[in-house]
């Protein structure tokens, strides 16, 4: 069975080298899609130079912009996404792929083995607990965004928008629609933004985008 990995990429050229050669360790045959959301610095020239697919956006369309863009471009029946920033680890994402192959699931979601500079999971806590009381699920990393589908369901349920809120969706959308979730402890390890001003601004603003796409998500829910 065929699979790809979509690696959205913005201003990654200190991790994505690490990322792809991590891919292509633990995935030897896949197809691997580097989509460059408008980067600013040398990211799509290292990709290039890994003799990988690059697909570039000549302005910002955010990761659910640059995951339609690697979904269409792309041929394999088992999708894997992983962001570029994920350095060696990223290779972690195998056993996900492996889970959706083996029909395991539909949609194979990453447990982080740790975190690092992260805040107090309210973001987390509001995505889980929205998530639950829409559809009776209960998913302990909500927000992860290293995940393997079938194409079918990302055709299907991957959002065309959404910002951070854009995993909390495509989980709502995937459920909505009868597929199979599963989630796996990995060695996968979240780097946060800490509790600078910058960091506060961040998870504010993922606050709100993750509510967001809790009312969208909804809304198409009690249509159902």
């Amino acid at each position: 069975m065929k699979v790809s990995v979509l690696i959205p990429a913005y201003n990654e050229e200190d991790s994505i080298e690490a990322t792809i050669d991590s891919l292509r360790g633990a995935l030897p045959g896949a197809e691997l899609l580097v989509i460059d959301d408008c980067s600013s610095d040398s990211t799509a020239a290292l990709a290039s130079a890994r003799e990988v697919t690059v697909l570039r956006h000549e302005r910002n369309r955010g990761k659910a912009g640059a995951l339609i863009t690697g979904l269409k471009k792309s041929s394999g029946q088992v999708v894997a996404m992983v962001d570029g920033d994920m350095g060696s680890c990223a290779g972690e994402i195998s056993q996900l792929v492996e889970a959706v192959a083996d029909n395991q699931c539909d949609l194979a979601i990453a447990i982080f083995a740790s975190s690092r500079g992260g805040g107090v999971g309210l973001v987390r806590n509001l995505a889980r607990w929205g998530i639950f009381l829409l559809t009776k699920s209960k998913l302990r990393a909500p927000l992860s965004g290293q995940r393997a589908a079938t194409r079918t369901l990302l055709e299907q349920c991957l959002p065309h928008r959404g910002g951070f809120g854009l995993e909390t969706e495509l989980t709502l959308n995937a459920l909505r629609r009868g597929y199979r979730i599963r989630e796996y402890a990995t060695g996968f390890v979240h780097q946060g933004h800490g509790w600078s001003r910058a960091g506060f601004c961040h998870r504010g603003r993922q606050f709100f985008h993750v509510l967001a796409a809790l009312w969208r998500g909804g809304m198409q829910w009690l249509q159902h």
